[in-house]
């Protein structure tokens, strides 16, 4: 992907403005992994392929949409703090805290159950809104580079302003039905293309200034901002799930989501001096990753607990980005190819996939000796494993960029969550998920030459939602 500041005049600049950039890929320096709907679910630690029975069903598995009876609306928002805290060893004035602050509208829905169908099979239609990817990030920081010329020490110091916010969203109608009282199918189609759902782009801003200090006297000094903006996405993808009632007590859930492409512009303005901006629009195409999940649940003999546990696999490896300079998407296939993670030549960086696991439970207080509850409270927790890819690179002695070591970075996680049936009517819940990486992000320091580099990570994430049944 073109760079404006990777020019040979200013490429020790570059190299900087790439280190502002120390995640995944330096297009959407964020978590790859989809985000989660639903303050239920996810304050059972995500494990709800195998339950999926509320209106968030469209999202975890839309098999399960059968198993709701009533008209309903439902609404979810959520608030996150994120903190990276990087150590470097090779370069200290790295080191440092950052964080950012954001909130948005999590999920979206509204369920109506088709009253009457063929042989009396239950049939229920959704539409939905769901947030699939967030992109917030902030960072400030120095990066120091050293080296002597006619045997004075010359350096080049800059500071990075790093800021990137943004998200993707579908508008996804979707379909559940039963095929026989113990096996019900599920379908979404999942739309994202900017038209329908305006807040559909992302947009990266770098500020650096940068100090040249020649025999510890200041020789000069300059200021470069670099903004790129991504929108105009198009594309569309499907999820298909399946439930299978084995028993009163145990249920088998799987899901899968199509891999799909979605064609978006580019456009980089890179400003040098004041007054002086240079601008230049790209025509790209992302083909995200497909991925299969499959779940079970067990419902104790009180009908008051219920276990549940995940595994999903997401195939990394068909994460790809393909460039080129017309906006005929056909012709994309045959533009040259790079790693979504590395932003290498695809040929250059393979990935493995990964696999999620997570396991959670829901406590209701069903009270046997009251006929009907007018108030019906619940409690969940969950647990969860959920890394994010690597370059795929190992380290070797030949080939370019050869300092990556190819291995995942590893998250872990825990959810509490809490809520509360009123009156049969409406249903209020919160929940609260904690994702943390330790001595993460080596990969990624490493392929770019930065030894005894890492980040310690932590996604605080706050949930509340409702549900109003009709």
């Amino acid at each position: 992907m073109k760079r404006a500041c990777l020019l040979s005049p200013c490429s020790l600049i570059g190299f900087a403005l790439l280190l502002a950039a120390p995640a995944w890929s330096q297009s959407i320096t964020s978590s790859p992994n989809v985000v989660g709907s639903g303050a239920r679910a996810l304050g059972m630690g995500g494990a709800f392929i195998a339950v999926a029975d509320d209106a968030t069903s469209a999202s975890w598995n839309p098999g399960g949409l059968t198993q709701l009876e009533r008209p309903e609306f439902s609404a979810v928002y959520n608030f996150n703090w994120h903190s990276e805290d990087f150590t470097s060893g090779s370069h200290p004035e790295l080191s440092g805290a950052h964080e950012v602050q954001f909130d948005q509208v999590n999920y979206l829905s509204f369920v109506y159950p088709i009253p009457q169908t063929i042989g009396g099979r239950n049939l229920v239609v959704s539409i939905n809104y769901q947030r699939k990817f967030d992109f917030s990030r902030q960072l400030n920081l120095r990066f120091d580079r050293f080296q002597s010329a006619f045997n004075m020490p010359v350096a080049l110091l800059n500071k990075i302003d790093y800021q990137q916010e943004g998200s993707l969203s579908t508008l996804s109608p979707a379909i559940g039905f039963e095929l026989s009282d113990r096996l019900s199918l599920g379908a979404v189609w999942n739309i994202w293309d900017s038209s329908i759902v305006p807040g559909n782009r992302w947009e990266q801003r770098i500020s650096t200034t940068n100090l040249l200090s020649i025999n510890a006297g200041t020789f000069g000094w300059s200021k470069m901002k670099v903004t790129d903006e991504y929108d105009d996405i198009r594309g569309s993808n499907f999820t298909l799930g399946g439930l299978w009632r084995l028993s009163e007590r145990w249920s088998i859930g799987a899901v899968y989501n199509t891999k799909f492409a979605a064609s978006l512009k580019n456009t980089t303005r890179t400003s040098m001096f004041p007054g002086l901006v240079f601008s230049e629009t790209t025509d790209l195409e992302y083909v995200f990753p497909a991925s299969f999940g499959i779940g079970a649940a067990y419902r104790f003999p009180n009908d008051k607990l219920t276990v549940s546990m995940d595994v999903t696999r997401r195939e990394w490896d068909q994460f790809v980005i393909n460039t080129g300079a017309s906006s005929d998407i056909r012709k994309f296939p045959f533009a040259p190819q790079q790693s979504g993670i590395t932003k290498l030549a695809k040929s250059l960086s393979p990935h493995d996939p990964t696999y999620t696991v997570r396991l959670g439970g829901e406590y209701v207080f069903v009270d046997a000796s009251k006929p009907k509850q007018d108030y019906l409270p619940s409690l969940r927790a969950g647990l969860f494993y959920d890394p994010e890819p690597a370059s795929g690179k190992k380290d070797r002695w030949y080939g370019l960029e050869n300092k990556g070591n190819g291995k995942v970075d590893n998250y872990y996680g825990f959810a509490l969550g809490a809520g509360v049936l009123i009156k049969n009517r409406v249903n209020l819940d919160a929940a609260y998920t904690y994702r943390f990486g330790e001595d993460v992000r080596k990969d990624t320091f490493g392929q770019y030459g930065l030894t005894k580099t890492d980040a310690n990570v932590g996604q605080h994430t706050f949930y509340v939602s409702t549900v109003v049944y009709f």
